[in-house]
């Protein structure tokens, strides 16, 4: 039986690198609104998948990191097994 999936959440203020960390590690753009897109920074909670060297999956939670977004940055951390928190 495989192993259930870990969810793995980001943290960090705004322009600290979390969309781009993400993006490099797993090659999926987590910011997808168009919003998003114009303003440079996460308004919703984005996802990817990043499968691990041992072939244990990931599900990766990308947050806004704007005090504006706090509420969404809280939903988000619900249920998250593992945090990354990045610094820039």
């Amino acid at each position: 039986m495989a192993e259930r999936p870990l969810t793995l959440g980001t943290a960090g203020h705004i322009d600290h690198g979390k969309t781009t960390l993400i993006k490099a590690l797993t090659g999926r753009d987590t910011d997808r609104l168009k919003e998003e897109k114009e303003r440079g920074i996460s308004i919703e909670l984005g996802y990817a998948e990043l499968t691990l060297p041992s072939g244990r999956r990931l599900s990766v939670v990308d947050v806004p990191g704007h005090e504006r977004f706090v509420r969404t940055m809280v939903s988000g951390a619900t249920g998250i097994d593992l945090f990354l928190l990045v610094v820039a």
